[in-house]
C-alpha cells in the first residue's frame, strides 16, 4: 500500500502554521479502533480522556457523562494523524513525500492512475489496484461527486487558549457546546490546562467577518454574544490568532467510481453539531479497508462490496443528518427568530422524522424501536422470571455481512419490519439468540448463555439492556413465542 502525504490543492483540515484542529472522538470510536488494531496506540498517545459533554442550549444547562463511566479521547489531530501515519508505517505501507495530481483513469476499465511530484520535482506515476481518496474537504477526486447542502452553509472560526490554573468551572474532560443568538459554540480540551474554542457561523448571513480586520477581532465579537464560551475564554491566554475551516455539511453523488472509494470527510461531511465527524471517518476508513480485502481474496465479491461501501457510506450520512434535524427541532437552537436557526430548522425540518433504516452501520435505529408500539408492549412482557422462549417465525436470506476483515454472504433473519433480513442489532448476533432460544429455560438464562457463547468468542461484554431490547423485537416480530414452562 502506498500512502501520499499530500495532494494538489489539498487542506481544508489544517489551521495556520503551528496549529492543529482539536476533535472529540466518543467512547464508541474504541470499537473502531480496536477492529484496526490501533486502539492500544492511541491509548498510549497521552490524549485528554473524553467523559461527555456540558451544554448550555436554548438557555438550558446539560451535563451529560458517557454511559458507565466510559470515557473516549480530545485529540489535537495533527498528533492523532502522525500516530496512524506511523502505524500504517509499521504494517507495511509506504509513505510517498509528495504531491498528488489529480487522479485519471489509466485505460484499463475501472482503474486509475495517480502522477506524485516529489519534493526534488521528479515525477512518479501510479497504476494502484485500488485507490482510496482519504483527502477531506480537499476532495481530489470526491470533488467530481460532491453535493453540497447549499442551505446552511457554516464556517467554523477558531482559537486556542490556556490557562496555568485549569478551569474550575467546567470538568476537564468535557466538551463544552452552548447555543448563541447568531450560531453556536464549543470548546474542546487537549490537555487540563489548554482548549480550543469555536464559534460556527453563516457567513452568507452576517457580515462580521468581512468588515473585522483579521478573524481575531470577528471571533472575540461572536464570544462577546456567548455564556459558557466566554466564562473559559475570558480568565485564559490566547494562543496565537483565530482561524478558519469551512464546516458546511455535503454529500456525494457516488462514494464509487471504478476501483476508487470515497472515504471518509472525501465523501460526505456532517455538521460538527453531530459530534461524530471523526468516528465517521475512521469508520469509513476501516469499512474501505475491508471492502478492498474482500475484492483482493475475493474477486467474485468485488461489486458486492463496492455495493455494500456505497450503502453504508449514504446510510451512515442520512443517519447523522437526521439526528441532527431532530436535535435542532426538539431544542430549538438558538433565539427564536434568528436567521441562522431559521434557515437550519426550516432546512432540517424537511429530514427528521425519517423511519429506522436497517442497513444503516448500527443496524436499526434503537430510539425509533423503542416507540414501537408492538415491541414496547413485548420489551415489558418480558421479565427475567417468565417462561421460555420457543422458536416461530424463521425465515432468512442470505446478505453480504463483515465477518473478520471480509465481507461474506451469511444468512439474516427476514421479518415483516426487516424484509431485506437483519444479523445484528447492537451488536448482538440475532440468529444465535433464536439458536439459543430454545435450550433456555427463561430470558434471563438466555442472556446468562448469550454472554458465554460470546466471551469464547472473545466479544465484547453485552448490555442486558440491550439484549433484552433485542429479545423483544424478535417477540414482537415473531420470530420468538413466550412460552409457559418454567420448568
Amino acid at each position: 500500500m502506498v500512502v501520499v502525504e499530500r495532494v494538489l490543492g489539498g487542506g481544508g483540515g489544517a489551521g495556520p502554521e503551528g496549529e492543529s484542529l482539536a476533535e472529540s472522538l466518543p467512547p464508541s470510536t474504541r470499537k473502531v479502533l480496536a477492529a484496526t488494531g490501533l486502539l492500544g496506540v492511541v491509548e498510549a498517545g497521552g490524549f485528554q480522556p473524553n467523559g461527555g459533554n456540558t451544554a448550555l442550549w436554548g438557555g438550558e444547562g446539560r451535563r451529560d457523562d458517557f454511559a458507565g463511566g466510559a470515557a473516549g479521547f480530545h485529540v489535537l489531530r495533527a498528533r492523532f494523524d502522525a500516530l496512524l501515519r506511523e502505524a500504517a508505517v509499521g504494517a507495511g505501507a509506504e509513505v510517498v513525500g509528495g504531491v498528488a495530481r489529480l487522479p485519471e483513469r489509466n485505460g484499463e476499465g475501472e482503474g486509475w492512475g495517480v502522477e506524485v511530484v516529489l519534493e526534488g520535482r521528479d515525477r512518479v506515476g501510479f497504476r494502484p489496484g485500488w485507490l482510496l481518496d482519504c483527502t477531506g474537504r480537499a476532495g481530489v477526486l470526491a470533488r467530481r461527486h460532491r453535493r453540497l447542502e447549499t442551505a446552511a452553509p457554516t464556517l467554523a472560526v477558531i482559537r486556542r487558549y490556556e490557562n496555568a490554573a485549569g478551569w474550575p468551572n467546567v470538568d476537564p474532560t468535557h466538551a463544552l457546546v452552548e447555543s448563541c443568538e447568531r450560531g453556536w459554540g464549543w470548546s474542546v480540551p487537549t490537555s487540563e490546562r489548554e482548549r480550543h474554542v469555536a464559534v460556527m457561523l453563516d457567513p452568507e448571513l452576517y457580515s462580521v467577518l468581512e468588515e473585522a480586520e483579521d478573524l481575531t477581532a470577528a471571533f472575540e465579537a461572536e464570544v462577546a454574544h456567548t455564556s459558557l464560551m466566554r466564562s473559559i475564554t475570558t480568565p485564559a491566554r490566547p494562543a496565537g490568532r483565530a482561524w478558519a475551516v469551512t464546516a458546511s455539511m455535503y454529500t456525494s453523488s457516488a462514494f464509487a467510481d471504478g476501483r476508487a472509494l470515497l472515504v471518509g470527510d472525501a465523501g460526505s461531511f456532517v455538521d460538527p453539531m453531530s459530534s461524530y465527524g471523526v468516528k465517521k471517518a475512521l469508520a469509513s476508513g476501516w469499512l474501505a479497508a475491508v471492502v478492498v480485502n474482500t475484492a483482493i481474496r475475493t474477486p467474485e465479491m468485488a461489486a458486492t462490496a463496492v455495493e455494500f461501501f456505497s450503502r453504508r457510506e449514504r446510510a451512515m450520512y442520512r443517519a447523522l443528518r437526521d439526528g441532527l434535524a431532530s436535535q435542532v427541532t426538539e431544542t430549538g437552537g438558538g433565539e427564536h427568530g434568528d436567521p441562522f436557526w431559521e434557515r437550519r430548522a426550516e432546512w432540517l425540518a424537511d429530514h427528521a422524522g425519517t423511519a429506522a433504516d436497517p442497513n444503516a452501520p448500527d443496524g436499526p435505529d434503537a430510539a425509533t424501536l423503542r416507540d414501537d408500539p408492538e415491541v414496547r408492549a413485548a420489551f415489558h412482557a418480558l421479565r427475567l422470571g417468565s417462561g421460555r422462549l420457543r422458536a416461530g417465525r424463521r425465515d432468512t436470506v442470505d446478505r453480504p455481512l463483515i465477518i473478520g476483515n471480509r465481507l461474506r454472504m451469511a444468512p439474516a433473519l427476514v421479518t415483516p419490519r426487516f424484509p431485506e433480513g437483519l444479523r445484528y442489532f447492537r451488536d448482538i448476533d440475532l440468529l444465535r439468540v433464536v439458536h439459543l432460544a430454545a435450550a433456555s429455560r427463561n430470558p434471563g438464562a438466555l442472556y446468562e448463555s448469550y454472554s458465554e457463547w460470546a466471551a469464547r468468542e472473545d466479544l465484547p461484554p453485552v448490555d442486558l439492556a440491550n439484549f433484552i431490547g433485542v429479545v423483544a423485537l424478535l417477540v414482537a416480530d415473531g420470530v420468538l413465542v413466550p412460552g409457559l414452562d418454567r420448568s
